[in-house]
This record gives C-alpha cells, structure tokens and sequence, in this order.
C-alpha cells in the first residue's frame, strides 16, 4: 500500500507543478511524433527530479503517464462533440485483485442498467454483481445517465461483489436480510398508525435513553436508514467495503427522506458520512475525494448541531466528550488525507497533528480492558469506561454502572408513561390507576371491561363493580381511548347471567353471545337483535341467519386484524435485529487502523 501511496503523492506533486508553471504536456514541444518521449519532456523530467529530489527514470515515467491521460482526455473532448459519446472512465475494485482502470464509450441518453451491463460484460462478471457510483450516490438502472448528473470524462468507481461460492452466499444472505429490512418498512409505514406505543422494540432513543417519536412516515425512513448502516457497519468490520458502501450510501438516501429536526440531535447522520469516506480510503477511489471531502463538511456541521459548540451540549447530556473524541479522531484523520489527495499539504499536516493529538488521548490500556472484561462488562463497553475515567480502571466500572442505572431508569419512566397513555383517563380527567385495573382482574373481570367500569367511576372500585354488574350497558368507551366504539375490540365481554337467560329463551348459545356484544349487554336490544336476525332467516330463499352471517364476517374481520397485527410484530422483531444491539457500539473499537492509516499519511508527509 505505501508504495502505491508514495507513486500516487508523487502524481500530485507533478500535476501541482505543471498547473503551477501552466504546463501543457498534450501539447508541442511535450509531445513526440517519433519517439516515445520527447527532447522537452526529458529536460522537465530532470528538472523536477532535482527539485523534487526523486528519481529521474520515475519522474518521466509518471510525467509520461499523465501526458498520455492528458492526450486521452483531449481526445474524448473533440470524440464527443463530434458524435455525442461520452468517454466514461470506470476504477474497477475486485475483492482480492489490484483495481483495473476501463474506458467505456456510451451517448449519455443511455440507461444506468446499459452502463452496468457494458462494466459487468469487460469485467467478465454476473451484471447482478456490479454496483457503480458516481459523485456518492449508486447509478439506478432506471434513469439515464445525463440525469444522474455523468459528464463526458467524469470517473465512475465499480465495485464488485465477491465470486467464490461461500462468499456468494453470505453476500446472497445479507441482500436477502436488506431486501427483507426494505419489506418490513414498507409494511410497517402502511400500519404505521396502528402500532401501539407500548411495542417495545419500536422505540427509538436519544443518547440519554429517552424514547423518541416521530411522524410516520419519517419514523419509517430512520428506521431503514437505521438497519441499512448497521448491515454496512458489519460489512465494515469484515473489510467487505465494497458491501458496506452500498449499504453505507442506500442508508444516506434513507436518511435524506427524514426532515425531522430529531437529525439535528443525534448523531447517526455525522457517523454514516465518517463510514462513507471511510469505505471510499479503504477502497483507493481518490476520485471520490471531492464527494469525501463535502461528507465531511457535513459530518463535522452536523456534530457542531448535535454537540454543541465545543461539546456543551454533550457534555451536559453525558457529563463527558471523551468517548465522542473518537469520532472526531476519524473525522481530522479523514479531513488530513483528504486534503492530502487534494494536494494541500499543510492543510493535511494541520489536521493529522490534530487528529494525532486526539488518538494519543483516547488510546486505552488493554489490560485494563481486560480487567474490567472480568467484571461482566464487554471490550467495548470496557473501553468507553476507561476513556471516560480518564483510564482509571476503578473509576470507569462506577462510571459504567451509573450509566447504565441512569439509561435503566429512563426507560422504566417511559415504560411507565406509555402504560398510563394506554390505560387513558376517567370522566373527571383524572388518569386511570394501574393498581385498581388489577385488582378488577383479579375478581374475574376482563381488562376492557375493569378499564371502562373505572374510567367510568373515576378510580372508585365500588363504583366500578356496580356498573359491571348492575348496567354494562353504561360502560362507554371515553373520547380519549384511541378504538372506536364500533371496533371489535370496544365491545365488552358478554355476561354469562344474561347469556343463561337468552338461551331460557331459546337462543343458540352462540347468537345470544354475539347479540349481547353488540347490545353491550342490554338484554331488551339483544333480544331486538336476535328477533332481527330470525326474521331474515324466515324469509323465502334465506339459508341462514343473518345473525349468524354477522357473526362469520366480525370473526373473519377479527381474524384479519390478528394476522396484521402478528404481522406487524414480526417485522417490528427483524427490524430490531438489524439494529445495533450494544449502545454507542460505533466509539467503542480499539482504533488499530486508525492507528495505522495516520501512521502512513504522516510518514508520507
């Protein structure tokens, strides 16, 4: 790797040089009719190799190289607007292979899905394993390329999924988990509005633990948005790049669609834009360094928006920035090299050092890891411990246990809080006590029915054992309850007193059931009903009753929403899956690249 970093820091010096001494190699007395170089390009090879202090034979090399790129690109310029076909450079990352550089010709009113099948067929691979990005967004097959913003000469960066069989399958996997991510979103947004809040695994919290809500559709795309970075993070941590960024930038479009200003207070957006840059450093695609750099532009705005100028924001929320200068490291450590692709070099010398600076005061001790790993806690929790004591080993395990005592707390307070919303408020406005609602249940009576006796009897449990028994048909649902009175759900439970009296009347067992529920237990209605339903079946030509018939469409009906509702709760459990399962998972890792990548760039500067 550093002896292609070195080459490529190489290129940079010698295009900063021509552009500084307007320099045209495609142009007379640089280029040779007869021989390979010419007189001129000889003498400005010597020249910067004395100023450069490198070796002559590679600087006219690389001079050499960027002529020839230089001539190309002149080239392609008349080529297209002669003929209307734009010359496409396509950098080819193949796991496993050194990148291949590919020029393809194409008019740019062609499909994305004929760009993609162009690559995959040069590349000799399955079109279903090509994904192609351009300025940090994939190219969709549907749309043509002049409207995904692909200009004559631009660079497009192919990545290619892995070929051999058990890579294969795992990759098959984890696009069958995304695709199902996408499915249950969807089927989530369409029942957005009947998921009850007191589904635990919906949730979405802040830093401190506290619940967050949003509107549906907004809720829909962060939580995709969600998944998918979780889905690259793993990629990530398996060095599958060129996985993660697709995923890494699916999840950026998801998040795109989410206006709240909830993304103002977090800080998943400022991290994704870190993972994006980060899998583009990985991957070599220097091309994407402009695109890199407006990431991290962004990334570091949206930290200021999240933190607080100088983190006050943060540190009155967690008592500390420590764990967060992590993300800072990345973010200058990133910045530096971007600046130093881009051939500014103090610039990136400025940044390094920062970002130096900010390693040196993060690194942990691993035994200390190791000895709080003995204590129950994970390595990562161990390590943000410590870098919030300071080091100090006991000091992190307290630190660990407040945190967690406090992220406990506030879910409990909102646990809490969500019961009291389900249960809802009695006549007078007061709130419905979980304790009296208990103590009905325990005498036999259902939930529904405990709920609306002491909605109705304001908390009085005398009060509320009289309406059950003595007038059912009073115990209304209160305006506050989110069912309507007409749901199956709203219906009390039939009493079995006044069950036994229909059937002394001659009543099926089963239609006196369903009257009584639809009466709420008013006998004299009941009986209207049942009377209803034995005149249509009377009728010439009626098979059954219309009674029963009622009873077979609110059954199926019932059905029905039993099956959304599972349906619903399956999705709701393999979204939750997806999402990171350990909190602040993302400033925990032990920083071994970062490490690494810093030590590289600072060696080459």
């Amino acid at each position: 790797m550093e002896t292609s970093l070195e080459y490529e820091d190489l290129l940079i010096k010698l295009r900063a040089k021509l552009n500084e001494n307007k320099i045209k190699l495609w142009e007379p007395p640089y280029i040779s009719e007869t021989e390979e170089y010419s007189q001129s390009l000889k003498d400005l090879s010597k020249k910067y190799s004395e100023e450069l202090k490198h070796d002559e034979n590679i600087i006219i090399q690389a001079l050499f190289e960027l002529q020839l790129h230089s001539i190309e690109r002149s080239k392609a310029n008349n080529e297209f607007k002669q003929t209307g076909y734009a010359t496409l450079r396509v950098k080819a990352t193949v796991q496993g292979e050194k990148p291949r550089m590919l020029k393809i010709m194409k008019q740019l009113d062609v499909s994305g899905d004929e760009l993609i099948e162009a690559v995959a067929n040069l590349l000799e691979v399955a079109k279903n394993r090509v994904k192609l990005i351009y300025n940090g967004k994939l190219i969709r097959q549907s749309s043509n390329l002049e409207e995904q913003g692909i200009k004559n000469g631009v660079q497009i960066m192919a990545l290619v999924m892995a070929e051999a069989p058990e890579q294969i399958k795992k990759e098959d996997k984890i696009y069958r988990e995304m695709k199902s991510t996408l499915d249950d979103a969807t089927l989530l947004s369409e029942y957005v509005d009947d998921i009850a809040d007191d589904e635990e695994y919906m949730k979405l919290e802040d830093q401190s633990g506290k619940a967050i809500k949003l509107p549906p559709a907004e809720r829909r795309s962060l939580l995709i948005g969600l998944a998918l970075h979780e889905r690259g993070r793993a990629a990530a941590r398996k060095q599958d790049y060129s996985l993660a960024l697709v995923l890494f930038l699916e999840a950026d479009r998801q998040f795109s669609e989410c206006r709240s200003s909830i993304l103002q207070t977090v800080d998943n957006i400022a991290v994704l834009q870190l993972d994006i840059s980060w899998c583009y450093l990985c991957l070599r695609s220097l091309a994407s360094a402009g695109d890199a750099a407006a990431r991290l532009a962004r990334a570091e705005n949206a930290f200021r928006l999240s933190y607080g100028e100088d983190h006050q924001r943060l540190i009155a929320l967690k008592g500390t920035n420590a764990n967060e200068r992590v993300l800072f490291m990345r973010l200058y450590l990133l910045q530096g090299i971007v600046a130093y692709h881009q051939n500014k070099r103090d610039e990136a010398r400025v940044l390094l050092e920062k970002a130096e600076n900010e390693l040196r005061y993060i690194k942990v001790d691993e035994a200390s890891v190791e000895a709080l790993t003995e204590l129950g806690w994970s390595r990562g929790q161990a390590r943000t411990g410590l870098r919030a004591a300071g080091g100090d080993l006991d000091r992190a395990h307290h630190y660990l246990e407040e945190k967690r005592a406090e992220r406990e707390t506030e879910r409990e307070k909102h646990r809490a809080e969500r019961l009291q919303a389900q249960l809802g408020t009695c006549l007078d406005g007061s709130s419905v006590n979980p304790q009296l609602v208990q103590a009905l249940q325990g005498m036999g009576y259902t939930r529904r029915m405990a709920l609306l006796a002491l909605r109705n009897s304001n908390n009085s449990v005398a009060d509320a054992v009289r309406l059950i028994q003595e007038h059912p048909e009073m115990l209304v649902e209160s305006d506050s309850d989110d069912a309507t009175p007409s749901s199956d759900d709203s219906l009390p439970e039939p009493d079995n007193k006044l069950i036994a009296e229909l059937e002394s009347m001659g009543y099926p067992v089963s239609e006196a059931r369903s009257a009584l529920r639809l009466s709420r237990n008013n006998v004299s209605r009941a009986v209207e009903i049942l009377h209803q339903g034995c005149e249509h079946s009377c009728e010439p030509g009626s098979s059954n009753p219309s009674t029963s018939a009622g009873v077979t469409r609110k059954k199926q009906k019932k059905a029905s929403k039993l099956k959304k509702k599972k349906d619903r709760e399956s999705a709701l459990h393999r979204l939750q899956n997806t999402i990171r399962s350990e909190d602040d998972e993302y400033l925990s890792g032990a920083l071994n690249e970062e490490e690494a990548m810093l030590g590289t760039y600072r060696a080459l500067l």
